[in-house]
Formats: structure tokens, sequence, C-alpha cells
């Protein structure tokens, strides 16, 4: 059932009536000129490839005498088997539980004498062990880290209690209004594609075993699969003889998961309901899959998003905030992956307002599909992208996870000097051609969760009956 009809009629009342009240005022002409934004300095960075497949890159930082090391793997939770959803997440939390050497007693005591820490989490395209430690206990970490990669044992007792709580944290969030509408978005967008795996589910933990989380270890655990990433104050020539000293016995070369499959097109416009008897607020998501991490259309889309819905200054901010007053901070986010990315926009708003509220949304995304922004616009979009880069990028443990990610998509080090470059050689016309392929509202999915008894009224005359989330 198609209900772009009801929906571009609803978008139209709303243009004509933003049309009568006129354009907002005029900004101030007395500001200074922005200086120019300089790109980030990158550090002479040393890249290996290991006789085992391991890719190194040694990032020198001196100054605080601190090392991050960060190893990736392929395969997170887009590779976990539905009846497994969680499995990743199972793994990434008991993977550092012990090795056939160590004890995790002995693993955090080791740590501790150190001044560090390692924490594990399951991307969706990966799963990352990131330690910290002071520069002089660089060797201790980096010798723990190999041991993880290679021997790692999982317990049963560990496997069980990151099983239990991995059931508990699921418990709690899912007794929140933002995970269920999370879920059903995901789920609406990608259908069966794996990337509408964003957390685990109580089937799939409940059927972990501590035999098939080593088996996955087995499997993504493969130093052909994996990042070893440095980042610090350190002696590059011992580190690097270190490196390799720890890390070579690490063998792979057995089958791993499959590559995640390039995500599927943007359906046509669908509206998804999930009841909330008795809600006072409705949580609102729409959006549509976009491109994948590394395509050409990433720093464009990037400059669009940012003036459509993805800072405090934007059009969707101005509309929904400022004019209406329907919600306090609406936000639009582009989230990139390996096989492909999603804008997803969100909004909690008040119950008898969810209907104008989605129907303003609509109107602002076919605006920005419709017509070129301004060049003020552009131009303030990628000051506030290349500043927030430069200025997120000066902290060593975000500097870690963008270096992770270019790996991730095939990108060398050195593309940390290409970003703000690119972003400030996005014009006008290049956000227009993005915008009318990502945001015209006929391709957009819609999930509401709230009342229906109560929302049904007004949305039905404007975005047909909506689908049941059941």
């Amino acid at each position: 059932m198609t209900r772009t009809p009801f929906a571009a009629l609803a978008v139209l009342a709303a243009a004509l009536l933003h049309a009568a009240t006129g354009d907002e005022p005029p900004r101030p002409a007395s500001l200074p000129p922005y200086g120019q934004d300089r790109p980030l300095v990158v550090p002479d960075i040393a890249v290996e490839r290991l006789e085992n497949g391991l890719t190194v890159w040694l990032v020198p930082r001196p100054g605080l005498p601190k090392l991050t090391a960060l190893l990736a793997v392929r395969g997170g939770m887009a590779s976990d088997p539905d009846e497994l959803a969680g499995l990743a997440e199972v793994l990434a939390q008991t993977v550092k539980a012990g090795t056939t050497s160590r004890s995790a007693r002995i693993i955090a005591e080791e740590l501790q004498g150190v001044g560090g820490e390692l924490s594990a989490q399951a991307w969706s395209d990966v799963i990352v062990l990131q330690g910290d430690a002071l520069s002089e206990g660089g060797p201790t970490l980096l010798a723990i880290l190999a041991d993880v990669a290679a021997n790692a044992t999982f317990p049963p007792r560990e496997v069980e209690l990151a099983r239990s709580n991995a059931l508990e944290a699921l418990k709690v969030a899912a007794a929140t209004p933002e995970f269920a509408v999370e879920q059903a978005f995901s789920a609406a967008v990608f259908a069966s594609h794996p990337y509408h795996r964003t957390a685990p589910t109580e089937v799939g933990l409940a059927a972990v075993t501590p035999d098939r989380v080593k088996a996955e270890y087995l499997r993504r655990f493969q130093p052909e699969r994996a990042l070893l990433l440095v980042v610090g104050a350190f002696d590059a020539p011992a580190v690097h003889t270190r490196v390799r000293s720890l890390f070579a016995p690490w063998r792979g070369g057995r089958p791993g998961p499959p590559p995640t499959p390039a995500q599927p097109a943007a359906a046509a416009q669908r509206v998804f309901i999930l009841d909330r008897p008795g809600s006072v607020q409705s949580e609102i998501r729409i959006g549509r899959p976009t491109v994948a991490a590394g395509d050409p259309d990433v720093h464009a889309l990037e400059v669009a998003n940012t003036i459509f819905g993805g800072a405090f200054s934007s059009r969707l901010v101005d509309n929904l905030r400022e004019r209406h007053g329907y919600t306090y901070a609406p936000f639009s986010d582009v989230t990139l992956r390996e096989a492909g990315g999603i804008l997803e926009v969100s909004a909690a708003v008040g119950t008898d307002v969810t209907a104008p509220a989605i129907v303003e949304t609509l109107y602002e995304l076919d605006r920005m599909a419709a017509g070129a922004p301004s060049a003020d616009e552009v131009e303030r979009a990628k000051r506030y992208l290349t500043g927030v880069f430069l200025l997120r990028n000066q902290i060593q443990e975000s500097l870690v996870a963008t270096l992770a990610r270019l790996w991730l998509t095939g990108q060398p080090p050195t593309a940390l000097a290409e970003y703000v470059p690119r972003v400030q050689a996005v014009d006008v016309a290049r956000v227009l051609e993005v915008s009318r392929r990502v945001y015209p509202a006929r391709g957009q999915t819609v999930v509401i969760g709230g009342d229906v008894g109560a929302i049904r009224p007004g949305l039905e005359p404007v975005l047909g009956p909506p689908i049941p989330v059941r």
C-alpha cells in the first residue's frame, strides 16, 4: 500500500505555509571573516604487514607519556547469525577473560601495574580491543594484546557471566521506548540484511555457549583479518621490534565469516507504528539507507546532513524547535559502515503533535532535495565539520578510532590529512546532487513509537494507515 499521495499533500501544505510566513531574518553583516582551517598534521606513520598477514600502524605522538594500542578484527555484529544475535558482544567481553598462560586476574594485575586498562567492543563490522597504559608499560600492554589475540581460552564461568550481564543490560534497555523504536527502525530499513542487528536478542544470548564462542574466536581472530594500531609516546624502533616478536606466532589461514553484502536500496515511503498505550510522547525515527564509508559522496553527504539536522543550527532544529516548539533537540545523523550507511532522523515529541511534527520533518527533507542550499549554509556546515574533526582528533582515543575506521574502509592512515581539504572542496552543486538522491521524502521510512489510539486520528489523513509493528 503506497502512502506517497497522502505525504505529498501534507508536505505541499507545509510548503505553502512556510512560503506564506516568509524567509528567516537576515544575519548580521558585520561579523568578522573566519580564519582558514588547517589540515590535521599527520605524524610519520610506520605501516607494515607482517608475514602472518597482520597489518601494523605505528603512530608516534611525543608529549604525554601515554600509549594506546588497538586491535581491530573483522567480524562484528553483522557477522552474527540471527539465531545467535549477541554472540559478537559476548565474544568481545570474554576474549580478555583469560589465556593459556594468564588468568583474568593476572591480566588485570599486570595492567594495573603499568597504569593500564583493556576494553573490548563489538561494532557492526569489527570487534575492537583497546588498551591504554603509561608509555613505560607499553611492552606489557602489547604482550597481553598478543596473548589475547592468539591464546584466549573462554572459561565457561566467564562466558556465563558475560552472557548473564548482557541479558540484564538488554532487559534494562528494552524497557525504554528509544530502544524499541530503534530496533523497529533498523528492521524496517534493512529488513533481512545483517545491518538490522544493532543489539543482542534474548533468544540469541540464550543460545550462546563457551564452545560456540571459542569457535567464533577461531573464525574471526586471524592476523590477516586484523589491524594493530599503536599511538602515543614510544620508541618506534623498539616497539616495532617488540610487535614483530610478540605477534609473529599468531596464525590464521582458517575460513572466516563471509564479507557483509551490499545493503538494500531505499524502499518507497512506509509508515510503521509501535503501540505504547498511554504514552504522552512519541519517539519518531525517519530515514533510509545511504552510501558506504569510503564512498566519494561521503563528504558532500556530511555537509548536507549538517545543514539539514546534524547541528544545533540546522534547518530541522529551526523548524521543529524554534518555530513550532514540538521538541527540544531533533537530530539527524549519517552512520557510515563498511557495506553501507544510514540516514536517521530522530525526535521525541508530544503525542498531540506527532502528525504535524512528522509532516514538518518530511517537508524539510523535501526542501533539502528540491533546491540548492545557500552558499552561507554550505560554508557554515563545512566550518563546523572541519572544526569538530580537528578538535576531536587531538584526543588520542578519538584519533585511534578514526584510524581504525580508515583501515576498515581500505584507506591508508595518511587519509587523516585529506579530510579537511575534501570537506572544504564540497560546493553547493555537490550538496544539491547528493541531497536529490538521499533526502526526498518519498524514499524515507517512518517509524513511530507512541499511543496508537491517540496518534492515528491525526496521522491517517496525511500519511495514510500506519503498519503495526509486532
